[in-house]
Order: structure tokens, then C-alpha cells, then sequence
């Protein structure tokens, strides 16, 4: 049984399923325990009553017959869990981000080579630097021969062109004193964005006169094109980014945000990626309770997953000696419905068909609506 709202925050229903034939049976109005105790008194013959957690649930099943077994939905049970891990989590916070900023102090890696004016950051020479020691070469080679420097200013040469905005004389007596441009000097000339050795230089252009024109009258603005899904805005695809979850799945976690921490506790220690599981790591260094926090839920997990009910009480003694507060609330809640709650951890029975069920009746109301 489940309670759809057929208008939300004002009418609510209780839907009614048959779990071995998979077929509703019969809605009821309201979310009261009256109407649903009402109609298990009536039917002898059913056997399992699996319902969420609710109280009012709760209260109609203890009417039911007495062959009837209650049985907790456990994935409100995993819901329940959840919300207590990330409270603790919460409360832990500061704890999350000191183990955090230690392991990034401990695991830091080397930065990268600071890049100087002759080599890049990968140690590789740069292209601008080849151009800047041609036109060193060049110019100590034309003063070596006896050229004056107001004749090696604009003299053009092979890929190159000495030309007069770009070398100056003052330029051209400055770099004829030296053997070879320095860090420096390489970093004060590629300033001027000279081009590779296989671009050439501009040369000087001559300005022409242009014939008149007839005035034209003034144009509106061109409207934008519509940008393409997926796209960037000259047209070429956009492609995903080299990290992050299909990416590099090795790269160092961020700091452990309590819903991340969350995903990271409930997820089987096998299903979680290498900066997931050095994410692990840092939440049980973090402190002793949150150490206690990923124990208890993956061993309740462990229940679930094994069917093994009977060993509930012994989790809730064993979180109730730890300083949980959230997680031991949430253990003491289910001492009040331990019947209920050990047959949905031993059994398979569960109230997935009948939130199907009300998944179904929300899709067929949206449809109606048009």
C-alpha cells in the first residue's frame, strides 16, 4: 500500500496492490489508518501487508488478520539510513575538510617548471625565440661584414625583413653588442608578437588612393544567428571534457561535500572509482565517528543485501554505544516497528510494484491535463 497525492498538499489517496498478481486492487480516499484497517478487516485471506513507514500504516496493519505478516518497504529503510548518514556528515563537516587539505599537503604534486624566455613550460624551445636569434645572427653578421646600422635597419633578408618599425637603429646598435638574447630580452621582443620564422614578416605596404564611393545608406545590424544545440557558436561540436567522471579517473577528489559523502558511504566499496576510494579513505581518517558511520551503514547494507533480519538488534546495540546522535535516532526508530522492519530485511517482498503502480496513476493524470 502507498498514499499518491492526487492533488498535492490537499487531497491524498491509498492505492492498494496485489504484489503476487501485480495489479491494483482498490484505491481508498485519505491516508487515515480507519479506511485501510476498515478494509483489511474484511479480507481474511491476505497474508503479507507491505507498507512504508508510516504511522497511520502502521496502526491499520495491526488490525489486519492475525496470519498477516507486516513487512517495512526497505527502501524507505535505505531512505531513512541515507538521511541520517548525511545529517552525521553535516555535523562533521570541519572534520571532512582538515583530513581533506592534510592528504592534499601530503600528496601535493611537484609544479610545473616556471616557464623562462627561451623554453616553455615543457622544457621545448620556443618558435618565437628561433625568430628573435635568427634576427640576432643576421644583424651581428651584417655588422661584422662593415654594413652601417642605419643601413642594416631595413635591409630585407632571407624569411626575415629588418624593417625599420620593427628594428630600429637604437634597436639594431643595442643587439649588435650581443652574442645572444638573454631570458630577458627574448621575453622584451616576443612582446612585440613577431611571427614564426615559417610565417615571414609583414612587409610595408604603400597606401593607395581609393576612388570615391556614392554614399550608401546605413545598414541595420545583422541578427545573430540561432546558436545549434550541442555546438559552440562557430558551428563545430562540443566536446566533453578530458576529467571528471568519463574522463581521468584517477585525478585527486575535492573536498568530501556531505551529499558526496553520502554517495561514497552508500556505494559497495567494489563499484567506486580510485578518487572515490581515496575519498573513502578521508572520511574514515576524518575522525572516529565518522569512521563508526561508514561501519554501521555498510554493514546494515550488508544485511539488506543478505537478507539477514535476524541480526538487526545486535546493529541497533552496537550503534547505540557509539556518540551518533542522527544514526542512533535512527536505530531507536526502529525498535518501534523491529517486527515489521526484520521481515523486510529477511524476505525479498517489497513495495516496488506498488510505487510503480503510483508512478503509473501521476503519468496518467499529467496526460489528462494535455
Amino acid at each position: 500500500m502507498a498514499g499518491p497525492a492526487l492533488l498535492k498538499g490537499n487531497t491524498y489517496a491509498t492505492i492498494l496492490v496485489d504484489l503476487e498478481a501485480r495489479r491494483p486492487i482498490d484505491v481508498l480516499p485519505g491516508r487515515e489508518a480507519k479506511p485501510v484497517a476498515h478494509w483489511l478487516a474484511g479480507r481474511p485471506e491476505v497474508e503479507i501487508v507491505c507498507r512504508d513507514r508510516a504511522m497511520a500504516y502502521a496502526e491499520a496493519a495491526k488490525q489486519a488478520p492475525p496470519q498477516a505478516v507486516q513487512v517495512a518497504d526497505v527502501w524507505h529503510l535505505c531512505n531513512n539510513l541515507a538521511k541520517a548518514v548525511e545529517k552525521t556528515a553535516s555535523a562533521h563537516y570541519g572534520c571532512l575538510r582538515s583530513a581533506h587539505e592534510a592528504a592534499a599537503v601530503v600528496n601535493e604534486p611537484e609544479p610545473p617548471p616556471m616557464a623562462d624566455g627561451l623554453l616553455d613550460v615543457h622544457g621545448q624551445p620556443r618558435r618565437i625565440v628561433a625568430t628573435i636569434c635568427e634576427r640576432h645572427r643576421a644583424i651581428q653578421e651584417l655588422h661584422t661584414a662593415g654594413s652601417s646600422l642605419r643601413g642594416i635597419a631595413p635591409r630585407p633578408g632571407p624569411r626575415l625583413l629588418l624593417s625599420p618599425p620593427l628594428l630600429a637603429h637604437s634597436e639594431c646598435r643595442r643587439v649588435a653588442g650581443q652574442g645572444h638574447p638573454t631570458p630577458d630580452e627574448a621575453g622584451r621582443l616576443q612582446a612585440l608578437h613577431l611571427p614564426a620564422p615559417h610565417q615571414g614578416l609583414p612587409q610595408r605596404q604603400t597606401a593607395l588612393p581609393r576612388c570615391p564611393r556614392s554614399p550608401r545608406s546605413p545598414r541595420s545590424p545583422r541578427s545573430p544567428l540561432p546558436r545549434i544545440p550541442g555546438r559552440t557558436d562557430d558551428g563545430q561540436p562540443l566536446r566533453p571534457p578530458a576529467s571528471g567522471r568519463h574522463g581521468d579517473h584517477t585525478s585527486t577528489p575535492g573536498t568530501a561535500q556531505p551529499r558526496r559523502a553520502l554517495r561514497w558511504i552508500t556505494t559497495h566499496p567494489e563499484r567506486l572509482r580510485p578518487d572515490e576510494a581515496v575519498g573513502i579513505k578521508e572520511i574514515d581518517a576524518a575522525c572516529p565517528e565518522l569512521d563508526a558511520t561508514v561501519d554501521h551503514a555498510r554493514t546494515f547494507a550488508s544485511l539488506m543485501h543478505e537478507h539477514r533480519g535476524e541480526d538487526l538488534p545486535a546493529w541497533i546495540t552496537r550503534t547505540d554505544q557509539e556518540a551518533l546522535p542522527h544514526l542512533g535516532q535512527f536505530a531507536n526508530g526502529l525498535l518501534h516497528d523491529l517486527d515489521a522492519v526484520t521481515a523486510g530485511l529477511s524476505s525479498s517482498w517489497s513495495s516496488g510494484q506498488v510505487e510503480g503502480q503510483v508512478t503509473k496513476v501521476k503519468l496518467l493524470k499529467r496526460a489528462g491535463y494535455g
